[in-house]
Protein backbone atom coordinates (compact mmCIF):
# COMPACT_ATOMS: atom_id res chain seq x y z
CA UNK A 1 0.00 0.00 0.00
CA UNK A 2 1.32 3.29 -0.85
CA UNK A 3 1.57 6.23 1.36
CA UNK A 4 0.94 9.90 0.64
CA UNK A 5 2.74 12.65 2.53
CA UNK A 6 1.29 16.17 2.31
CA UNK A 7 3.31 19.33 4.20
CA UNK A 8 1.17 21.83 5.60
CA UNK A 9 -0.18 23.98 2.78
CA UNK A 10 -1.16 20.89 0.35
CA UNK A 11 -3.16 19.55 3.16
CA UNK A 12 -4.91 23.58 3.55
CA UNK A 13 -5.62 23.55 -0.19
CA UNK A 14 -7.00 19.84 0.13
CA UNK A 15 -9.31 20.83 2.64
CA UNK A 16 -10.35 23.93 0.87
CA UNK A 17 -11.03 21.85 -2.09
CA UNK A 18 -13.31 19.17 -0.36
CA UNK A 19 -15.11 22.03 1.52
CA UNK A 20 -15.71 23.58 -1.55
CA UNK A 21 -17.36 20.60 -3.21
CA UNK A 22 -19.04 19.50 -0.50
CA UNK A 23 -20.50 23.31 -0.30
CA UNK A 24 -21.20 23.25 -4.12
CA UNK A 25 -23.18 19.85 -3.68
CA UNK A 26 -25.43 20.76 -0.38
CA UNK A 27 -26.47 23.82 -2.32
CA UNK A 28 -26.86 22.24 -5.64
CA UNK A 29 -29.59 19.39 -3.54
CA UNK A 30 -31.37 22.48 -1.72
CA UNK A 31 -32.09 23.77 -4.85
CA UNK A 32 -33.24 20.81 -6.49
CA UNK A 33 -35.74 20.60 -3.49
CA UNK A 34 -37.14 24.33 -3.69
CA UNK A 35 -40.16 24.01 -5.09
CA UNK A 36 -39.62 26.05 -8.10
CA UNK A 37 -42.40 27.29 -10.72
CA UNK A 38 -40.59 27.29 -14.21
CA UNK A 39 -42.34 27.26 -18.23
CA UNK A 40 -41.82 24.75 -20.80
CA UNK A 41 -38.05 25.81 -21.36
CA UNK A 42 -36.59 25.88 -18.17
CA UNK A 43 -38.77 22.48 -16.94
CA UNK A 44 -36.73 21.02 -19.90
CA UNK A 45 -33.71 22.10 -18.87
CA UNK A 46 -34.37 21.17 -15.18
CA UNK A 47 -34.94 17.31 -16.57
CA UNK A 48 -32.45 17.55 -19.29
CA UNK A 49 -35.16 17.13 -21.98
CA UNK A 50 -36.25 18.44 -25.11
CA UNK A 51 -39.40 20.81 -25.09
CA UNK A 52 -41.30 18.09 -27.21
CA UNK A 53 -40.11 15.52 -24.39
CA UNK A 54 -42.54 18.09 -21.95
CA UNK A 55 -44.82 18.18 -24.51
CA UNK A 56 -45.62 14.50 -24.30
CA UNK A 57 -45.25 13.98 -20.81
CA UNK A 58 -47.52 16.90 -20.14
CA UNK A 59 -49.94 14.94 -22.60
CA UNK A 60 -49.03 11.51 -20.65
CA UNK A 61 -50.31 13.34 -17.11
CA UNK A 62 -47.53 15.30 -16.10
CA UNK A 63 -49.10 18.15 -13.73
CA UNK A 64 -49.20 21.92 -15.10
CA UNK A 65 -50.16 25.14 -14.22
CA UNK A 66 -53.05 27.16 -16.41
CA UNK A 67 -52.52 30.69 -16.46
CA UNK A 68 -55.15 32.03 -18.67
CA UNK A 69 -53.41 30.35 -22.21
CA UNK A 70 -49.73 30.50 -20.46
CA UNK A 71 -48.54 26.80 -18.95
CA UNK A 72 -46.20 27.00 -15.76
CA UNK A 73 -44.58 23.78 -13.85
CA UNK A 74 -44.18 23.51 -10.24
CA UNK A 75 -40.39 21.32 -9.68
CA UNK A 76 -41.89 19.60 -7.17
CA UNK A 77 -45.13 18.50 -8.84
CA UNK A 78 -43.21 17.74 -11.50
CA UNK A 79 -40.50 15.65 -10.07
CA UNK A 80 -42.93 13.74 -7.79
CA UNK A 81 -45.13 12.82 -11.04
CA UNK A 82 -41.56 11.97 -13.14
CA UNK A 83 -40.76 9.51 -9.81
CA UNK A 84 -44.27 7.80 -9.73
CA UNK A 85 -43.25 6.87 -13.46
CA UNK A 86 -40.93 4.54 -12.39
CA UNK A 87 -42.10 0.77 -13.62
CA UNK A 88 -39.40 -2.55 -13.37
CA UNK A 89 -39.21 -3.41 -16.98
CA UNK A 90 -39.52 -7.99 -17.19
CA UNK A 91 -36.99 -8.82 -19.73
CA UNK A 92 -38.73 -10.56 -23.05
CA UNK A 93 -38.25 -14.10 -23.77
CA UNK A 94 -36.66 -13.97 -27.37
CA UNK A 95 -36.98 -16.82 -29.50
CA UNK A 96 -34.04 -18.91 -30.83
CA UNK A 97 -33.10 -17.62 -34.32
CA UNK A 98 -33.24 -20.82 -36.84
CA UNK A 99 -30.65 -20.47 -39.75
CA UNK A 100 -31.49 -22.99 -42.45
CA UNK A 101 -29.06 -23.37 -45.20
CA UNK A 102 -30.06 -24.60 -48.53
Amino acid sequence: MSEIILDKKEIANLKADITKQVDSAIKSALSRNEDKILNRTQIANYFNVGTNTIDQWVKQGMPVILLESTKRYSTASCYKWFHEQEKTIKPTKKRPIRIVNE
